[in-house]
């Protein structure tokens, strides 16, 4: 039992490395966009309650759907909440909320965590690089590299003292599938 505790941060490491080895998304399919969100409250909010960190879901997008890689999705929304419940001190909290804005599907990451400076911004996407010990640095970079491989991309907002909040945008499935077969 004791091995196996072990062996399951070797296996993420591993699964992360291999997804920013290919650099790409492997399965695509349509999936609802707020079905997505419930899903990844239901799995995060007993990790931010262990911490004593309040979380929220709030989704605004109806019966919107995207069109991708929803397990590639998933982990990188994943990651970046993960990644907002321990940048926040224990009675903080941390939010999930989707809207759509323009043909896109906006997903939004807040906590009221530490922050960040202007200059760890500006690396806080490259490869390898990372402020925790235990970090591997690919989280973010991957979770960018998903974004992108699915038409989008994640934009930071952040400052000392004032917390975070990551905002990864879409396409909708109609624009992003209308895109790959007129490159086709």
């Amino acid at each position: 039992e004791r091995s196996m505790e072990r062996l399951r941060p070797l296996e993420r490491l591993i699964r992360d490395m291999l997804l920013f080895a290919r650099g790409d998304s492997l399965g695509r399919q349509r999936f609802n966009v707020c079905e997505l969100t419930a899903e990844l409250a239901h799995t995060l909010e007993p990790v931010a309650r262990a911490r004593q960190v309040a979380f929220t879901e709030h989704c605004e997008c109806g019966d919107a759907t995207l069109y991708g890689d929803r397990k590639s999705l998933a982990g990188a929304l994943t990651n970046l909440l993960e990644n907002a419940v321990q940048a926040t001190p224990a009675g903080g909290a941390v939010s999930l909320g989707a809207a759509l804005k323009g043909g896109e599907v906006s997903f939004r990451v807040s906590d009221t965590g530490c922050g960040m400076d202007a200059a760890l911004q500006e690396r806080i996407f490259q490869p390898f690089f990372t402020t925790r010990a235990e970090g591997t640095g690919l989280g973010l970079a991957i979770a960018r590299g998903v974004a992108r491989g699915h038409g989008g991309d994640i934009a930071i907002a952040s400052a000392p003292g004032r917390g975070t909040t990551f905002t990864l945008k879409l396409p909708l499935a109609a624009e992003l599938a209308e895109q790959t077969e007129t490159q086709a």
